[in-house]
């Protein structure tokens, strides 16, 4: 390995010529909408096999996938998983052993499962001689809804938390999937959805799954007259527009009136079928420059929270089609893998990026320890690059250079199996200023990434307790709005005021069992602003008792938030806050959750986290992590021991070491020596 030692920049002797050079310059002082998150998930269709799930399930290790849905496919019982329901319409029996096992290795990997539930098992066909008798709505509703509610308690027994069942798979595709009419859909939603919420009740359950957009309104529209349970709208694409899915799915969602109710993309692809079959253009190294170049938009629609897709694995037996980012035949990974891979390889705040070539599109992102840039080549004819990397935010690591396109990293052209290098280089800087020539190829793929020395794993994984479900939170559904995302691999939360003014960016994460001390790490990055009463940047613990009832409420803040704040949370006790917590730095401090918990405490929590009305372009993240025991009391600061408190209580120690009440409207407020107010607690 070759190091070089520059102050000002790096330029690679063995570049291409410097002549048309595209310019690309990131600037990592900068940050840039939307995060780079990885809510693009998977899809396993059933068309599948046990030895392809043992050979290669294991390499979702590999990429930062979150989310894998699986589609039954009840009653077609050729496929994997067949027949999941046995008996009679008067006494089912189920056999979810083989689904379980594919749900199972695909959850090591993917905190996240997509579970659709379809179609009519074979016990309630109206054809069941008949191969196509599982696309005909069940004989009978009751049955059918008690299918649904024991499915749910299987999902809930093996632990398969945080995650969505649909209600069916495309039943507006009616020449393949279904036969009845709409209204025998929403008959069939409105007895499952119940049905899976008595089975599960911390499970997400929404629909129809469409390949259209036209069943959305009607969807929307029994839920409401019925009230019954949507937690999501879901919809396919296939094509390079997706647009017209997910404003359709955001017409029907606004006019339910849910603000808590998710969009989910379960099935997308930007390739049309003639494209996709084998020896096409999903199968070769522009696939990875295809991925790319949708990620953009889809990361715009920040109310739509997971994307699922087409697919893992090729789907098997007779089916002519070759979506997969894994070979169904070699079980090689295909440069849509390694695209993949590329991604999740990507910090996920984003970077100022400029480019002086209307063919090359790019992103950038930066954390600590690392920087990363995918470049793409939508033209014909490659383009020589000049990058430069300003302000890096460490002075000497490792540079790597990937290429995907004909003649690297592509399994289909080069028949390589391994994921190669371009080149790498130990790099040291003085300026934090890196310049490099290189080369994006024909629709093809350049990805940098330099790291730090001595880093860690870039995206560790944290186990903070087990993560019942995320509550979502989308008042305003435009790309412009404030938006809150949070990572359930890592329990990083995002907020982004965005251009939204007084907009409210709000995410809650219900879980069990979280440690008794949690550590807060945050960064703010613009201008924050108090612009109305309402205005906050907090954190927010909800505690449920032991009768199941969210009794108690504690919030955190930095300064912004004020008592003359309305805001109420639409969860956990859905009232103020019993106690209001100022610290001193709302980027740095350790919460004492056990300090604050009531007698009865179940152990469940909701943790929420919010922005509102601070003006735009405020982004705030914060990082949860295991805290470190260093005394005993509510906030645990950066303070002498002397300074902490000695225990749960009704007043807090300022930084003199004194107890100083001071009661303003039935408010006790404790404030410090420099009047600063570290503690406010607010008694219903």
């Amino acid at each position: 390995m070759k190091k070089v030692l520059l102050s000002a920049c790096l330029l690679f002797l063995t570049a291409p010529s410097i002549s048309a050079q595209v310019a690309v310059r990131v600037d990592c002082s900068q940050w840039e909408e939307f995060p780079l998150v990885k809510k693009i998930g998977l899809y396993q269709t059933p068309l599948v096999s046990k030895a392809w799930i043992d050979r290669d399930m294991s390499k979702l290790s590999e990429l930062e996938a979150r989310s894998m849905r699986y589609e039954m496919a009840c009653g077609k019982d050729d496929l994997y998983g067949q027949p999941c329901v046995v008996g009679s319409a008067e006494k089912p029996a189920y056999a979810l052993s083989a689904i379980d096992y594919l749900l199972s290795q695909a959850r090591k990997n993917c905190p996240v499962l997509v579970i659709s539930h379809g179609y009519t098992p074979t016990l309630l066909q109206r054809r069941p001689t008949e191969w196509a008798g599982f696309m005909d709505p069940p004989t009978d509703l009751a049955v059918w809804a008690d299918i649904n509610e024991r499915f749910a308690q299987e999902w809930q027994s093996k632990g398969y938390t945080n995650s969505y069942v649909e209600v069916w798979n495309e039943p507006d595709l009616t020449d393949g999937f279904f036969t009845g009419t709409l209204d025998d859909y929403l008959n069939i939603y409105e007895a499952a959805a119940p049905a899976v919420r008595r089975g599960y009740a911390d499970i997400k359950v929404g629909g129809p799954a469409g390949a259209f957009n036209w069943w959305h309104q009607a969807l929307t529209d029994r839920v409401k007259a019925k009230n019954l349970p949507l937690d999501f709208l879901s919809g396919h694409a296939y094509g390079p527009d997706y647009a017209w899915q997910l404003d359709g799915m955001r017409t029907a969602l606004n006019s339910l009136g849910r603000p808590e109710a998710e969009m989910l993309l379960t099935e997308y692809s930007p390739y049309v079928a003639a494209d996709y079959q084998k020896d096409g253009p999903v199968e070769r190294a522009e696939a990875a420059m295809t991925f790319f170049n949708a990620l953009p938009g889809l990361l715009s629609y920040t109310d739509l929270t997971h994307v699922n897709w087409a697919q893992y694995i090729d789907p098997g037996f007779f089916v002519g089609d070759k979506l997969g980012l894994i070979d169904r035949d070699s079980g090689a990974r295909k440069a849509l893998f390694y695209a993949f891979k590329f991604y999740g390889w990507m910090p996920a705040d984003r970077r100022q990026l400029t480019i002086g070539d209307n063919h090359i599109k790019g992103l950038a992102s930066a954390s600590d320890d690392c920087v990363a840039l995918a470049l793409w080549n939508t033209a014909t004819d490659e383009r020589p690059l000049s990058l430069t990397v300003e302000s890096i935010p460490f002075t000497s690591g490792t540079l790597e250079v990937y290429h995907i396109d004909e003649s690297h990293n592509s399994w289909y052209e080069t028949k390589e199996t391994t994921l190669s290098k371009s080149r790498t280089e130990h790099i040291e800087t003085t300026d934090g200023r890196l310049v490099l020539d290189d080369v994006v190829r024909s629709r093809g793929v350049c990805f940098v990434r330099f790291v730090a020395d001595g880093a860690g794993k870039l995206f560790p994984s944290v186990r903070l307790g087990t993560i019942l479900r995320t509550h979502q939170w989308f008042p305003n559904r435009t790309n412009d709005a404030a938006y809150a995302l949070f990572d359930p691999e890592t329990w990083t939360v995002r907020l982004s005021s965005n251009k939204d003014v007084t907009g409210y960016a709000l995410v809650g994460i219900e879980a069990l069992r979280v440690p008794s001390l949690l550590k807060v790490q945050g960064i703010t990055k613009g201008t924050v602003q108090r612009r109305t009463v309402n205005s906050s940047i907090d954190i927010r613990i909800d505690y449920q008792d032991k009768s199941g009832a969210y009794t108690k409420a504690v919030l955190f803040h930095g300064g912004v938030h004020t008592d003359r704040r309305k805001t109420l949370l639409p969860w956990g006790t859905r009232q103020q806050p019993d106690e209001v917590v100022e610290v001193s730095d709302l980027n740095d401090f350790t919460i004492d959750v056990a300090a604050h918990q009531p007698s009865d405490f179940s152990g469940r929590v909701i943790i929420s986290f919010e922005m509102e009305a601070v003006g735009t372009g405020v982004k705030q993240r914060f990082q949860l992590s295991r805290g470190i025991a260093v005394g005993v009391g509510a906030v645990q600061q950066d303070l002498p021991s002397s300074q902490r408190d000695s225990g749960p209580s009704d007043a807090t120690y300022n930084l003199s070491g004194q107890r100083t009440p001071h009661t303003v409207q039935g408010i006790n407020i404790l404030r410090n020596a420099d009047g600063h107010t570290r503690k406010i607690y607010m008694h219903k």
